[in-house]
Order: structure tokens, then C-alpha cells, then sequence
């Protein structure tokens, strides 16, 4: 397939400590310079790629993230999305200037419905009002809005109501991530892929009956741990096309990362679903067992 986006982040540093996060540890020091970064945007346009992602830790922390906007708009990417905490955006001046310089979407990093979980989880006082602000400002320019809804133990009950309540707010599509265990001050948050289903189809009837196909999309939950009605919740890496850049400079495909899979049961082969499948996790079968991943024996419809 043809690459779509590259996901370039520039420096893992950020003003949050969220629990788990790798950002938050000692090993994310390396921080990209302008030239490689170019580099990356240029490697990127020639192999076809018209979507650029920013990504960190917190690229608005990045004086590179505005001019790295305005290069990959001049190399001919069409579409330049900000991966944020959104803090930053709460100051319209800021939104703006990443508006003019080429930012056509905002993906907002979400950990509650509420102040109090999301802050807690961000181990920021405040940020969730900050960012609230932010989706306001983004709005109000006209950017495209989603939310990255990243999924903890004490809060995939508020899965519901954190959709519900954004896409009011101009949210119109989101992505549940499920926290990965490897930071031992985080073991206890890491969620059952059962902790997160239940809430996942109570998410997904909150969302508008003209909502896009894609509005609500479940990475780490493989297709067989879907229920019945989340179907259109499936998430498939290499549909995406995208080529990550990390700060050391090391590049993959999205497909390829521990992230997303790639630990497949011997049971997997013969599964229905298998070929559209990601897989589970390292970290997840080290945790909670293969117990989860039941091989299907013909693919539920779409």
C-alpha cells in the first residue's frame, strides 16, 4: 500500500507526567534536530505520503512544530494533524499561529469526563479546563477535531461519557487506546480488554446517526474481543499507511510496532478474522493471559 502519513515526533518531552506514560521516564531524552526532521518529511513526500502527524510527548512545547507545519505544507502534505494535550491551544494566539502555519486537524488527548480523573491521570491540576479552552480555540478557527481517549482501569467507565460529551464540542471522531503496562507505578491501571468492550458499545450509541463510519475506532482490541455491534470499532494498522519517525531518528511502520499488536496465539491462524487482525500485545498476555482471544470460526459482518 502506498504511504499516507508519517508521524513524526520531534522530542518526547511534556508538561504533563501522565501515569504510564513513557515520556515521564528517565530513557526519553533524545530530541530530533530541524535537519533530520526535514529530512523525514522529505523521505516521507517522495514515498507518497500526503498526511503529516505531530506527535511527541507535547510538540507544542517544540519551536520546531510550527515551522515543520509550514515545511510540510510547502513539500505538499494536505493534511498537517497536531497530536496534543492541548494546553497550549487554550491561548488563541497560539491557535492561530499553528492554524497559519498549516495545521489542519487537532487530535486532543483525552483521560476523563471530568476534571478530576483527567487531571489525575495527567497529574496536572487545571490541564483538562486548559484543554477545554483549547478545543474551543481550535474550533473557532476551523480545524478538525479529534480525541485520543486513552483508557485506564478507573476510567473506561467514563468511555461513554467522555464521547458523548466532546462531540458537542466539535469532536467528530476519536481513537481508545489502552494504557500499555510497562511503567510499574502504572501496573494497577492497566485495563481488561472486558473492562473496556462493556464501555465501548455504550460509546459507540452515543454517537450521531450521521457520524462518520470511522468516528469511534478501538486499537489493542483485536477483532475477536469485540462484541456483537462494535464491529465498526475494528482498528487495522496497516490501513493507516503510516510511517513512524521517532526522536532517535528510527523509522517503522506503524504495523510493525509492539504497540499494536504483533503477538499472535498459535489458535490465531486459523481464525476467520485473521487476516485483518492485529493481534494482541506482548505486554497484555504477560498481564492478563491468553484467555481473551477466542479464534472465530467465521467473521461477524460489518
Amino acid at each position: 500500500m502506498k504511504l499516507q502519513w508519517v508521524e513524526l515526533t520531534p522530542s518526547y518531552r511534556c508538561n504533563n507526567a501522565c501515569l504510564g506514560c513513557f515520556a515521564s521516564s528517565p530513557d526519553a531524552g533524545d530530541e530530533m534536530s530541524d535537519r533530520e526532521a526535514l529530512d523525514a518529511l522529505t523521505a516521507g513526500r517522495r514515498d507518497g505520503a500526503t498526511g503529516l502527524w505531530l506527535g511527541g510527548g507535547e510538540p507544542t512545547l517544540s519551536r520546531s512544530t510550527l515551522r515543520l507545519a509550514h515545511a510540510a505544507r510547502r513539500l505538499g502534505y494536505t493534511r498537517v494533524k497536531l497530536q496534543t494535550n492541548g494546553m497550549m491551544l487554550a491561548y488563541p494566539e497560539y491557535a492561530r499561529r499553528c492554524r497559519d502555519a498549516g495545521v489542519t486537524e487537532v487530535a486532543f488527548s483525552i483521560k476523563g469526563a471530568t476534571a478530576a480523573t483527567h487531571d489525575r491521570l495527567a497529574r496536572t491540576e487545571g490541564c483538562f479546563d486548559l484543554m477545554q479552552k483549547g478545543v474551543a480555540s481550535c474550533r473557532a478557527l476551523g480545524m478538525d477535531l479529534e480525541g485520543d481517549i486513552l483508557v485506564y482501569r478507573s476510567n473506561a467507565h467514563e468511555l461513554p461519557d467522555i464521547v458523548g460529551d466532546h462531540i458537542p464540542l466539535g469532536l467528530k471522531r476519536f481513537r481508545v487506546w489502552m494504557l500499555t503496562a510497562t511503567d510499574p507505578d502504572a501496573l494497577a491501571e492497566a485495563p481488561h480488554i472486558t473492562d473496556v468492550t462493556v464501555h465501548l458499545a455504550a460509546a459507540l450509541a452515543r454517537l450521531p446517526p450521521d457520524a462518520p463510519p470511522d468516528a469511534l475506532t478501538s486499537l489493542h482490541t483485536p477483532p475477536c474481543t469485540l462484541p456483537a455491534g462494535c464491529e465498526r470499532a475494528r482498528f487495522y494498522a496497516p490501513d493507516l499507511a503510516l510511517r513512524v519517525v521517532n526522536p532517535d531518528g528510527r523509522a517503522f511502520m506503524l504495523e510493525d510496532s509492539p504497540m499494536e499488536g504483533g503477538a499472535f496465539l498459535p489458535g490465531c491462524a486459523g481464525c476467520a478474522l485473521r487476516p485483518r487482525c492485529n493481534g494482541p500485545r506482548r505486554d497484555y498476555l504477560d498481564r492478563h493471559g491468553p484467555g481473551d482471544f477466542v479464534p472465530l470460526a467465521t467473521p461477524r459482518p460489518l
